[in-house]
């Protein structure tokens, strides 16, 4: 600020006789008013005369203090900030809700400042600012929410401000972006790990106390600046009208205001940010982070009536076909957490029941499924078409219309359901070809 510069220059003794005095060194804050009052010293014939204040208007000639008047002037405002992403992309979930990406808002001017909040998401193809993939997908139900202070991170039982109410000067504070996330891309390819959206936080400078209507926004200066306001700030209930530039002269007896923010990524309206428009923004990410499951199912022979178990083929009339479905997370994948298998079945197997041999057993025995899981621990189930109650978690429905293996991975005791990175979980079962 000027005013800094203009106070060490009136703790200067001037040259002449000339002294100040009333100034003083603090940094003022917008709206303070600076007042003092010159005192002239001099002599005549060598004789020094009482001395004279200085006065507002035509002055003052009354020698002696308390005569004088003083100058004074109030401090303008210089509405400053910045937006700026927080330190790393935001992971997502596809088709996950309340999503957040981090930014921090920082109030550099000299005084307490309201902010509105905005969400954007950029354009296909616009490069992810922390190096990923070019934006693929837009997010949906954009919000923003401000860091309640409680607990670090999006928490949204404790975030639920939308706006910035009130922010002193040098103070900073977090905001989330928060958002749905679709299930595929812009062009209808499901998302997968790394597709990424670039998403943008503005913020819009408001009067301090704000409420967060778009009234309480501050869209003109006093310099010729205006800001191009635009809709859906603070989640959609503050639509700011673009504000009217107009130059006004200075007026010491009021609190001006200067817009002096940066130029950011993209305006409230979705256009290239401009400096000194009362708006500042940056932009981050959202990245897909998600299991990346690969589901294999392959069959063998297990007996025939004709090889038995040497060698057997696939021979209609009793011959013993094992199945195995085997799970793969891939690595640096999410977890995932497997809820169930169901096998949908042609009509032509009939219901599962052992080959006779105990070697098979107890794959082909009475607990006829077997199950191991991403840490190699082994269960066995019972899915008969006769377990029609499978508390177990196996169930199977064999003849007439259907014929289905269906397991709740969720009940079937002894194993882990979440399935972590490079994991594999197997779900092995026989079935008999008539």
């Amino acid at each position: 600020m000027k005013t800094s510069k203009r106070n060490r220059l009136l703790g200067l003794a001037l040259t002449g006789g000339f002294s100040l005095f009333g100034a003083s060194g603090a940094f003022a804050a917008a709206g303070d008013v600076i007042s003092n009052t010159a005192t002239l010293g001099y002599s005549v014939g060598g004789t020094a005369q009482t001395g004279i204040e200085s006065g507002t208007g035509a002055g003052n000639s009354i020698p002696g203090a308390g005569n004088g008047t003083a100058t004074t002037f109030m401090e303008d405002r210089l509405i400053n900030f910045n937006v700026v992403r927080g330190g790393a992309t935001g992971t997502a979930v596809p088709g996950g809700t309340l999503q957040s990406v981090q930014y921090t808002l920082t109030n550099t001017g000299n005084g307490s400042q309201g902010f509105l909040l905005k969400g954007l998401n950029n354009a296909d193809g616009t490069a992810d600012p922390w190096g990923g993939t070019n934006d693929e997908f837009d997010a949906t139900a954009v919000q923003t929410f401000v860091e309640s202070g409680v607990t670090g991170g999006f928490q949204p039982a404790e975030d639920t401000a939308a706006f910035v109410a009130t922010l002193a000067g040098a103070d900073s504070v977090d905001v989330y972006v928060v958002s749905t996330i679709p299930l595929v891309d812009t062009g209808g390819a499901p998302l997968v790990n790394a597709n990424v959206a670039v998403m943008t936080l503005v913020a819009q400078a408001a009067i301090p106390a704000s409420t967060g209507i778009a009234g309480d926004a501050v869209v003109a200066d006093d310099n010729g600046n205006a800001s191009p306001g635009g809709t859906g700030f603070t989640n959609g209930t503050a639509d700011v009208t673009a504000g009217v530039a107009a130059t006004i002269a200075d007026d010491p007896a009021t609190e001006q205001i200067v817009f002096n923010d940066a130029d950011g990524t993209q305006a409230g309206t979705g256009v290239a940010d401009i400096v000194k428009n009362a708006q500042h923004s940056d932009d981050s990410s959202y990245t897909i982070q998600s299991a990346a499951l690969t589901v294999a199912k392959v069959s063998s022979a297990l007996w025939d009536f004709v090889n038995l178990n040497v060698s057997p083929k696939s021979i209609p009339g009793g011959s013993v076909i094992r199945y195995t479905v085997t799970v793969t997370n891939a690595a640096g994948a999410a977890d995932a957490t497997l809820t169930s298998i169901i096998d949908d079945l042609p009509l032509s197997l009939d219901a599962q029941f052992g080959d006779g041999n105990a070697a098979n057993a107890p794959v082909s025995g009475a607990n006829n499924v077997r199950i191991t899981d991403g840490l190699g621990a082994v269960v066995f189930c019972q899915a008969d078409a006769g377990d029609t109650t499978p508390v177990d978690g196996c169930d199977s429905a064999f003849g007439g219309t259907a014929n289905r293996l269906s397991v709740d991975l969720s009940a079937v005791a002894g194993i882990t359901n979440v399935l972590q990175a490079t994991q594999t979980l197997t779900i092995e079962f026989d079935v008999v070809l008539p």
